[in-house]
């Protein structure tokens, strides 16, 4: 009988220690309340052309898991309480000192579409050092984007020569004070803004609508990717543009068809528009010619949405620019075609 106690004995404590063990691994997943919310950068980069005067970036919250599972890629959970977010100028280039460029700053967020948290006089404390380009805000509850915008000297680069060497600066978020909430910034990602020249390819160019020639090059060019365009007259056209943008090509038809619109409450009369447009693949804008590709989507009939793909290449001559471009669509593509624009 001892014997045989003293086996049930050890046996119940080899199976306990076991089950120690076994619990020594088991692993107690995580909630989503245990992720720290983050804020980060909503955008790499932008740019705008030389003579411009301001320019902005946004801060945002990365998206969680829906807790009430209606969104299924996710959605942007606001914070609770007010935080208080830092940001600095990290880096810049082809310019002396960061007070030449930037000369104030100002924080808002959006309200609706018509509506922004400065047209309410709500102040976001932003405090701004134009010696250092460091600064903080306050990033408030129940807000999904805030945005800061920079006045700049709009005289500091605009000449009339071509600048191969690049004018840029870069800014990150730097830390914050959370307020007591499981919140944190993303330190990594970086925002650049690039002075675009506009003696280069970038800035707005017209194509000569009375000239039949060059209008039927432009339908047949674009027209490949929209059919509107492609059944186009002369006289259904009251402009045609083509603009080189930060990252973006955009292809404009100002229609001489008009529509009322409402904007904010105060109906205006406009002239309808066609818009092509597409992101840059390649783009040599270091030199007055040089290689372009853009590619851009078409939605379809049921939803789905097909590439498109332009790539030639650009000289510009003074006010002129020189497009030639090959377009690929759906199984079909031109041939090189040239456009003769002017600025």
């Amino acid at each position: 009988m001892k014997n045989l106690r003293y086996i049930f004995l050890s046996a119940l404590i080899i199976t306990l220690s076991a089950c120690d063990k076994k619990n020594d691994n088991l692993v107690t997943p995580l909630v989503e309340a245990d992720f720290p919310q983050i804020l980060l950068l909503a955008d790499e980069g932008d740019g705008e052309l030389e003579d411009e005067d301001k320019f902005s970036f946004k801060i945002t919250l990365a998206d969680r898991v829906d807790p009430e599972g209606n969104e299924l890629g996710g959605k942007i959970v606001p914070l609770a309480q007010d935080v208080k977010v830092n940001f600095e100028i990290t880096d810049f280039e082809g310019f002396k000192s960061i007070s030449s460029f930037i000369l104030d700053a100002k924080a808002f967020y959006e309200i609706d579409d018509c509506t922004t948290s400065e047209d309410e006089s709500i102040d976001l404390n932003l405090v701004y050092d134009v010696n250092t380009g460091k600064g903080s805000v306050t990033f408030p509850k129940g807000v999904e984007e805030i945005e800061i915008e920079f006045e700049t000297d709009a005289d500091l680069f605009d000449d009339d020569i071509f600048n191969s060497q690049a004018r840029k600066l870069e800014i990150k978020l730097t830390g914050l004070d959370a307020n007591g909430q499981n919140v944190v910034v993303n330190k990594d990602n970086v925002f650049e803004f690039m002075v675009l020249d506009d003696e280069g390819i970038y800035g707005e160019y017209e194509l000569d609508i009375n000239n039949q020639a060059e209008f039927e090059k432009y339908i047949q060019l674009f027209g490949l990717v929209n059919e509107d365009v492609k059944n186009l007259t002369a006289a259904d056209v009251e402009e045609i543009l083509v603009e080189f943008q930060y990252g973006e090509f955009k292809a404009i038809i100002v229609l001489k068809e008009t529509e009322e619109i409402d904007e904010c409450g105060e109906k205006e009369t406009v002239n309808k528009e066609i818009e092509i447009e597409g992101e840059f693949e390649e783009l040599e804008d270091d030199a007055q010619e040089g290689a372009v590709e853009f590619v851009g989507e078409v939605e379809q009939e049921d939803g789905s949405e097909k590439e498109f793909v332009y790539k030639g290449t650009f000289k510009i001559d003074g006010e002129n620019l020189v497009l030639t471009l090959q377009g690929e669509f759906d199984d079909t593509e031109t041939n090189d075609i040239i456009l003769n624009l002017k600025k």
